[in-house]
């Protein structure tokens, strides 16, 4: 796999976060989709493609916000109903997947 901006990322979330990163019922998780489904670091799904990233789930305490870069230098969100307490986690992710997305020659 050739993933390194996704990869970085990864990394970033997981640095920014160590704690509580990578726990899907009580922490932080994110799943990173192409245009075909697939999901980064999937050993099942070997064929994500970066260069066509879909949406971002981003999974905090049981909440959800997903992040769909689908314009040009501009991406939307869907959530339901969040936690206020969750509410400065979730938004931190947010910026985070901004800050390297806006620099993603693809998504922009």
């Amino acid at each position: 796999m050739n993933d390194k901006k996704t990869k970085a990322l990864v990394e970033e979330l997981e640095n920014e976060f160590p704690n509580i990163f990578d726990r899907i019922n009580y922490g932080l998780y994110v799943l990173v989709i192409d245009e075909n489904g697939k999901i980064y670091d999937d050993e099942s799904e070997p064929d994500f493609n970066e260069d066509d990233i879909d949406e971002v789930q981003v999974i905090y305490n049981g909440d959800a916000v997903s992040v769909f870069p689908n314009f040009i230098g501009k991406c939307t969100f869907k959530a339901n109903t969040v936690k206020y307490e969750n509410l400065d986690v979730i938004t931190k992710v947010i910026g985070i997947i901004g800050k390297h997305f806006k620099n993603w020659k693809e998504l922009n």
